[in-house]
């Protein structure tokens, strides 16, 4: 046979020969790698409680509720196709809205302040490696993690009424998420991923211009975050 003379027999070769080679080998780097990633940050109406009481819902970022979130991780991925890393993030929203204001008899009112979290995890991610050939670049993956997370609330107004500077507490943190990476090159990599992150309760004390009681609070956000990552 002439493939010469026979073009479609070569062009039906090549294709086989694709179909039947093994998957890329960037999917299945090894080793170190180092992460930064950006994206928005969701986070859902929160109640402060004093005494046992929810006594005010704030509101973050009218209409869409988003903020921003950015972080860094370092990690080591395993044959296996598991991944360890440690992540340091912060996230960032602002509010907007105070509803359900008991000792006001209810009801809502625009609102100022900034909340930030600011967080070390120490996550376990597993990825899915060697997907057929056209996906043998994508590797999805899921996990979570488990950490710390500094929560901090500023500026906090209504009414034209302030109250306090500054309300901080370490708390501990976990987080969920899932995703899926493009092998760009041999070194390079991009991602994007869904993460949930919570925090445990955080514990503010008293707060000027509020009776006398531990004000506390739960954060409570979700991200969507593009990532781009370096093999050592």
């Amino acid at each position: 046979m002439n493939l010469q003379k026979n073009p479609r027999y070569l062009v039906m070769g090549i294709i086989g020969l694709c179909v039947t080679a093994p998957a890329s080998s960037f999917a299945d780097t090894l080793g170190p790698y180092v992460t930064g990633m950006g994206g928005v940050n969701w986070v859902a109406e929160q109640d402060l409680n004093q005494n046992d009481l929810d006594f005010v819902e704030m509101e973050f970022n009218q209409p869409l509720h988003s903020g921003f979130a950015t972080g860094l991780a370092l990690g080591w991925r395993f044959p296996v196709g598991l991944r360890p890393e440690v992540e340091l993030s912060y996230r960032r929203n602002t509010l907007t809205q105070f509803n359900h204001r008991v000792y006001e008899g209810g009801g809502s009112i625009d609102g100022k302040g900034e909340e930030q979290a600011t967080s070390l995890m120490a996550n376990l991610w597993y990825d899915v490696t060697n997907l057929p050939t056209p996906l043998s670049r994508f590797t999805p993956y899921v996990g979570g993690g488990l950490g710390y997370a500094v929560l901090t609330i500023t500026g906090l107004e209504a009414g034209g009424v302030k109250f306090g500077d500054t309300h901080r507490d370490t708390v501990s943190a976990w987080q969920l998420g899932a995703g899926v990476a493009y092998e760009l090159s041999e070194h390079w990599s991009m991602s994007l991923d869904y993460r949930y992150f919570k925090t445990g309760e955080a514990h503010f004390g008293n707060i000027q211009g509020l009776p006398q009681g531990d004000v506390q609070t739960e954060y409570n956000a979700q991200s969507l975050m593009l990532g781009l990552r370096y093999w050592l």
